[in-house]
């Protein structure tokens, strides 16, 4: 098991690392994966979007089911934007009239960031988006709340486990402190510090994280107030977080 999962792990940051490094390779690479399952002369267009590879999500197809549909006749893709519906379906911004029985929108959600919950502090209303996330799950002038969020492009658990061994070792270390709040606090090595997205746009941008950008903590330009979405790097830093820096 140990094995599997940390070749899984490796391949999937060789992936992740090309997309940075050599993605114009990586989106060749993709492609002649797709197209030798596809019927030759296939427009490639509809494959190939307009972001790097994994600057949004990569989509897996199981058994290669879409292409095998698309081979058969038995479907098509079209890779554009909706100018407008009509009665019998739909135009594309692209000129296409696509003729549908049926129109299932599939994308556009909204993040529901904190569970849409309501939170104060001493009768003041907490808008997150107006506070800087320390090591992407705790919050300025929050105390007592942590979020647990994992990573976008390898198990979601991976940093849930992670974050767990973290707030025990936090609630020992404030028992042994007689300590019955916690919340981070930017440093005066910190004041100036550039402030942006909680997750950078140009390593991950998906509609839906843009969308909600504006309901999102901040980060900084230091590790300790960034949210990384960087395994290899976390699994080291916070297993020896060693809560001493002053962000706490």
């Amino acid at each position: 098991h140990e094995i599997v999962r940390r070749k899984i792990l490796h391949d999937q940051q060789a992936v992740t690392q090309l997309s940075f490094e050599a993605p114009d390779f990586l989106r060749d690479e993709l492609l002649n994966n797709v197209r030798a399952h596809l019927p030759e002369g296939y427009d490639m267009t509809h494959f190939t979007p307009t972001y790097r590879p994994w600057q949004q999500r990569l989509a897996f197809v199981p058994e290669g089911d879409l292409f095998a549909g698309i081979s058969a006749g038995k479907a098509s893709m079209v890779t554009d934007e909706i100018e407008t519906f009509t009665e019998t379906g739909v135009v594309t911004k692209g000129g296409e009239v696509i003729d549908a029985d049926i129109v299932i929108t599939a994308t556009g959600f909204n993040l529901c960031v904190l569970g849409g919950i309501d939170f104060s502090r001493d009768g003041e209303p907490i808008d997150v988006a107006d506070t800087v996330t320390w090591r992407g799950m705790m919050f300025t002038g929050v105390p007592n709340l942590l979020w647990v969020f994992g990573y976008f492009r390898a198990s979601w658990t991976l940093r849930a486990d992670l974050i767990a061994d973290l707030v025990c070792r936090l609630l020992d270390t404030m028992a042994e402190r007689g300590a019955t709040k916690v919340g981070p606090e930017l440093r005066p090595e910190d004041a100036g510090m550039a402030i942006g997205s909680w997750v950078d746009p140009d390593n991950f941008n998906p509609g839906y994280l843009v969308r909600s950008e504006h309901l999102l903590p901040r980060a900084g330009d230091k590790p300790e107030w960034q949210h990384t979405q960087d395994y290899w790097t976390e699994r080291h830093t916070l297993p020896d977080e060693d809560f001493t820096d002053g962000c706490l």
